[in-house]
């Protein structure tokens, strides 16, 4: 439920410089309350009083939760009394992300918020399963997918809403996240109409750990601002089959999975590796790795240098036929004029 009032309740108002102080508040129930913190809520919190039709503070940023506030908190939850004010959405959505399945079920997020909390979990168990590449984590990020891809299945034009996040952080730490999400976006705009859910999902999987080998890469060598040698160069140059090795001891055998992996550095005129495929061997999954990969490095910043206008990348992959598949590379072009601001100069 959600209901507006000015702060005073229903008939004063504050005036500002800017007009009218009007909030809306949300109601809190005990799934989102159980997201919090016990001992400091992130949000204000006010009780809806019948008696005077107005909302009375119970809590302020910033104090300590003893148990009888707590108790008494859980109570007008339950009651449906308990509300929030959506000017402090952000610190609200950070909080009730923790839950992810709380978190989309939670009628106070819009699905611009619910798009942000996706990123940052995703973001998050990606990086615990690259971590340590078990059972559990991929369990955990496997699950995460599958919740975002019935999102997607149900309005394809959500990727459009999840890239405009992504593009607002183009931090080196990114890069790997904005990768997998930009090669699934370039796979849903090629594949308009024709959708289905279980595929979307092994598809999906196979673009958040086609990277997955540059975990038995030295952490030192990844980061070293200067060339490589030439045994450093061929270590590098042996992630795609490190990945390869860690599905095969997950038992992630599926060619949707591998391929990704396996391709994502070769190049359509031969000179990728590590298998130095050319033309049709290289195939569509890994084609979409390939150009996704390329992109996100280019816009990504480095300690050596800025990353570049998404335009000015998405321009250069159109131009480069020789490396990249043309097709895969105009439809990330047209997937980005749907994204807010995207192409647009730096």
């Amino acid at each position: 439920m959600a209901i507006q009032r000015d702060i005073l309740g229903i008939g004063g108002r504050i005036e500002t410089g800017e007009g009218p102080n009007v909030e809306e508040y949300n109601q809190i129930d005990p799934h989102i309350l159980a997201c919090f913190p016990p001992d400091r809520y992130p949000v204000d919190l006010y009780r809806w009083r019948e008696d005077i039709q107005s909302l009375s503070p119970v809590y302020r940023v910033g104090r300590q939760v003893d148990r009888r506030l707590r108790e008494r908190v859980l109570v007008m939850s339950e009651q449906g009394t308990l509300f929030f004010s959506r000017n402090q959405i952000a610190q609200y959505a950070a909080c009730v992300a923790c839950d992810l399945n709380t978190a989309l079920d939670d009628p106070n997020l819009t699905w611009d918020e619910k798009g942000l909390v996706f990123v940052g979990e995703l973001s998050r168990r990606q990086d615990e399963f690259f971590a340590h590449p078990m059972s559990r984590e991929l369990d955990s990020l496997t699950r995460a997918i599958a919740d975002f891809c019935i999102h997607l299945v149900e309005d394809s034009r959500r990727m459009s809403i999840v890239a405009h996040h992504l593009h607002c952080d183009l931090a080196p730490e990114r890069r790997r996240i904005n990768g997998s999400l930009m090669a699934l976006a370039v796979y849903l705009h090629l594949h308009k109409g024709e959708i289905m859910l279980e595929m979307l999902e092994t598809v999906a999987l196979g673009f958040f750990v086609y990277d997955i080998g540059m975990t038995r890469v030295s952490p030192m060598m990844i980061a070293r601002p200067n060339q490589l040698t030439p045994s450093e160069q061929r270590t590098m140059r042996e992630h795609p089959r490190f990945g390869l090795d860690i599905l095969s001891r997950l038992n992630l055998t599926r060619p949707e999975i591998r391929e990704p992996v396996s391709q994502h550095h070769e190049r359509l005129n031969g000179t990728g590796y590590p298998a130095g495929l050319s033309g049709d061997a290289i195939g569509r999954l890994g084609r979409i790795a390939a150009v996704a990969d390329s992109y996100s490095a280019m816009v990504t910043g480095k300690a050596v240098r800025q990353g570049i206008a998404p335009i000015n990348a998405a321009a250069e992959l159109v131009g480069n036929e020789r490396h990249y598949d043309q097709t895969v590379c105009r439809a990330l072009v047209r997937f980005l004029q749907t994204v807010p601001s995207t192409l647009e100069p730096a």
